[in-house]
């Protein structure tokens, strides 16, 4: 089975779903169509040098205030990606974009899986052209709380930028919420149940939420959608024949909040 959760290549796997603090009052509601063309174009220019596996082809799309940072974070291939919610500011001359990206990392126990998860970035129109950039604030601030203060500027410069080497692991992060297995096991011939428990092992509470296709005989419940820390949930199945025959397999989706996590489980009948 594959565990597809939510993240974030341009910050180097490190953070999940973070964004800048920007006052609601500069962000306006709809860009003239040239400009949210022209932007859209550069951010699915940026993402699409992910998926090809080739990064060096968005240094050109990033500014040059960011292109130390960009240069020594990880870069990690994409499986996909789709442009979500972009917000604008300071009169159509900043933007941040949302995109919901794809790609393997690996779940504890479970080996490579494909991982889904909602990148934040900030882009600013410098002579006319959108750019890829970075802020401390957006490197700093995650979804658990501060990562750590930047190093101590030096006499006379700017503070350089948090090193990310230092930070949360992705994989340790998506890690924190698992199942205990991802496939139940059920008898098509014979009433039969099974469960799956999912342990939330992150500081804080999350928030769960299930879908599943509806087949007949077959029961599924959530026992909780709340778990704070070290909690519990657990997946019951329970099938009963009739005169339907069971499918092979049945998918069940747990998704997961604040990560985006998207926890698939599998039903298999013998």
């Amino acid at each position: 089975m594959r565990l597809i959760i939510l993240f974030r290549p341009i910050l180097a796997l490190l953070f999940i779903c973070c964004a800048g603090a920007q006052n609601p009052t500069d962000l306006l509601s709809k860009a003239p169509p040239d400009v949210d063309e022209a932007l859209r174009a550069r951010v699915s220019k940026y993402y699409q040098a992910f998926v090809d596996a080739k990064p060096r082809r968005a240094e050109p799309l990033v500014a040059e205030d960011s292109q130390d940072f960009f240069y020594n974070m990880k870069k990690t291939q994409l499986l996909s990606f789709e442009i979500g919610k972009i917000e604008y500011s300071d009169s159509f001359t900043k933007a941040k974009a949302v995109v919901i990206a794809e790609t393997y990392v690996m779940a504890l126990g479970f080996g490579s899986k494909p991982v889904k998860v909602p990148i934040t970035s900030l882009w600013k129109l410098v002579d006319g052209q959108w750019y890829w950039y970075i802020t401390e604030d957006l490197i700093n601030t995650t979804p658990f709380g501060k990562l750590g203060n930047a190093p101590a500027a030096k006499t006379g410069g700017a503070a350089p930028l948090p090193d990310i080497s230092k930070a949360p692991d992705l994989q340790a992060l998506i890690n924190q919420v698992r199942p205990d297995k991802f496939d139940g096991q059920l008898n098509r011939a014979v009433a039969s149940s099974d469960q799956i428990t999912i342990v939330n092992h992150m500081p804080g509470m999350v928030k769960l939420a299930m879908r599943h296709f509806a087949v007949p005989g077959l029961e599924v419940k959530l026992d909780r959608t709340e778990l704070n820390a070290n909690e519990k949930a657990t997946v019951r199945f329970h099938y009963t024949p009739g005169e339907e025959p069971a499918p092979k397999s049945v998918r069940v989706e747990v998704a997961v909040q604040p990560t985006n996590a998207v926890i698939p489980l599998q039903i298999n009948f013998k």
